[in-house]
């Protein structure tokens, strides 16, 4: 008798096993809650163990891309969508202390039914000659080293006694920017490496105040090649409902001289560089670097695009200050509505200011790889 019992349970537990999803089994690593006779898990844990790539919140609804599909449901609710298909779950979503839960068992059941969406296949080309493709090598040669320096200069908006923007439950605009920017450097520095010519540099590492002439003199005292300005966003009434992200680039470019550019009695030496000045001028807004400015401004906003799930704004032209007086490729990117509570609450998490960081890093990459600045 005690034989079959034993011979039962293991085949039960054989069973479990079997049946057991990877979901399931990977909940074993993290802390579940009972809710009621449910079990429940937070939306962090399952992002962690799906290994979402996007996922948003906007209000009460919930969106996830999964397997290329986008999951969405709502704080409350009993309806759950893969796409567009309706699924009814045994128990609703919570919200805990500014947390959101998900229903363990119906989830499981949910997931483990999502296949991978399957891309539409493109015609294959046919096959180049061999002369097509040495013609090719000749054609296009990217530069795997350069021959000097290229620095990127990381502007973190406001700082010091300058808080920026405020949310409505006290976070502060600049203390974001600037982890925003902190991640964003360590991000390139990992992805370049020590003794890459490609320089990251910063105009402020810690809460400290900078005016716009002190940041614009930095980049270019620095001789920066790319000027990246990091923002936390507000509406003008500080609507609650704001949202979206956005990226701006210059719609003009100007020189601004600090000092005096001569002495009353060097009149002549003054009129040469006033001339210089106009030169200058002239060089800027007739060569590539507003057009660059773009370029880079649409990538930022393709790569958000790609991993955040609310509204794009788009790429702007604008004449900022720190945009239009610094003389080289720049753009200045607003993150999200700090006004907006949910938008607040998701950057004050310190896992998706990562998430942004690294997002605005593989822009830059892209960017500098389309240029043939690097491999």
């Amino acid at each position: 008798m005690k034989s079959i019992s034993k011979c039962l349970f293991v085949f039960f537990l054989f069973c479990s096993l079997l049946f057991s999803s990877d979901f399931t089994n990977q909940l074993k690593n993290y802390p579940v809650y009972w809710i009621g006779k449910q079990k429940y898990v937070s939306l962090q844990t399952v992002i962690k163990i799906l290994g979402v790539g996007s996922w948003g919140r906007i209000e009460d609804r919930i969106f996830i891309e999964y397997q290329g599909r986008i999951l969405k449901s709502s704080v409350g609710s009993f309806d759950f969508y893969v796409d567009e298909k309706h699924v009814n779950l045994d128990s609703p979503i919570r919200e805990i202390e500014k947390e959101i839960f998900i229903p363990v068992e119906p989830f499981d059941q949910i997931i483990s039914t999502i296949t991978p969406s399957v891309p539409q296949k493109t015609p294959a080309k046919p096959a180049a000659s061999a002369a097509d493709v040495e013609k090719e090598k000749t054609a296009v040669t990217l530069k795997s080293t350069l021959d000097r320096d290229f620095i990127i200069l990381i502007d973190p908006g406001h700082g010091g006694h300058d808080n920026g923007a405020v949310g409505n439950y006290g976070l502060k605009e600049k203390d974001v920017n600037l982890d925003i920017s902190l991640r964003l450097r360590n991000h390139l520095a990992g992805y370049f490496k020590k003794g890459s010519k490609v320089i990251i540099k910063m105009t402020r590492e810690d809460d400290r105040f900078l005016s716009l002439d002190e940041r614009v003199e930095i980049a270019k005292k620095e001789k920066a090649d790319i000027f990246f300005c990091v923002h936390t966003n507000s509406s003008r009434l500080n609507r609650w409902n704001a949202d979206g992200f956005e990226t701006y680039y210059p719609s003009k470019k100007s020189e601004i001289s600090f000092t005096s550019m001569a002495q009353p009695d060097e009149s002549a030496e003054s009129e040469t560089n006033t001339e210089v000045v106009f030169q200058i001028v002239s060089e800027l807004n007739s060569t590539s670097v507003i057009e660059e400015s773009r370029i880079l401004a649409e990538i930022v906003q393709e790569k958000l695009a790609e991993r955040l799930i609310c509204p794009d704004r788009g790429a702007k032209p604008a004449s900022f200050y720190v945009l239009r007086y610094t003389p080289m490729v720049s753009v200045l990117v607003e993150v999200g509505f700090i006004c907006n509570p949910n938008i607040e609450a998701n950057l004050r998490d310190p896992e998706v200011r990562q998430a942004i960081s690294e997002t605005l890093g593989k822009a830059v990459i892209q960017y500098l790889k389309s240029k043939q600045i690097i491999e």
